[in-house]
């Protein structure tokens, strides 16, 4: 799906589908040694862009590592659920984060497996804050972009749930460019 996706962006906007140019950071960790990886940055293993993404949602306990290289990555969360600190000294003026598994929006919960849902993600979300306003405070510009209302309905309560693929994607398709025209604000 990762793969379809690369190439089906890259269709609309008629260019070819290389790697990008170092300004796109992925972050995965080194299954056998437990190092952190950051495809795309200077030092890291070659990757194709899909590879990479699949590597870094390779998460424990529901996916295999994927393998790149001839080694195995999973997830970078294993290490830093958005690895901002990576940004503090890159040299940057702006970051844009995408965290699914937080919500600067999340609406009211519905229910008691909802409401336990939202007591997690606001365990994330206040993670995300507290690093995006280091940032924020060091000069450098943060977007975050967080799954809201609609999003988390498509999603369900279960962010694992291989049925609800394809519709939460379809669903951030949409709501991604409204979440994005919204300036959150991090003093």
């Amino acid at each position: 799906m990762v793969s379809r996706l690369h190439t089906r962006a890259h269709a609309v906007r008629g260019t070819a589908q290389p790697w990008v140019d170092g300004a796109t950071w992925i972050v995965a960790v080194d299954y056998d040694s437990g190092q952190r990886v950051v495809f795309g940055r200077p030092g890291a293993p070659p990757a194709a862009l899909p590879d990479a993404v699949v590597a870094s949602c390779s998460i424990p306990g529901w996916y295999r590592p994927a393998r790149i290289g001839g080694r195995r990555y999973v997830d970078g969360g294993v290490r830093s659920l958005t690895s901002l600190s990576l940004m503090a000294d890159a040299g940057v003026d702006q970051v844009h984060v995408l965290a699914p598994m937080a919500s600067t929006s999340p609406g009211a919960a519905r229910g008691p497996h909802e409401r336990l849902e939202r007591v997690v993600r606001g365990l994330a979300t206040n993670s995300l804050l507290r690093d995006a306003r280091r940032l924020h405070e060091r000069g450098i510009g943060v977007t975050l972009l967080t799954p809201g209302p609609e999003d988390l309905a498509v999603m369900g309560v279960n962010p694992m749930d291989g049925r609800r693929r394809e519709a939460v994607l379809e669903t951030s398709l949409r709501t991604s460019s409204a979440a994005l025209g919204r300036p959150l604000v991090l003093a």
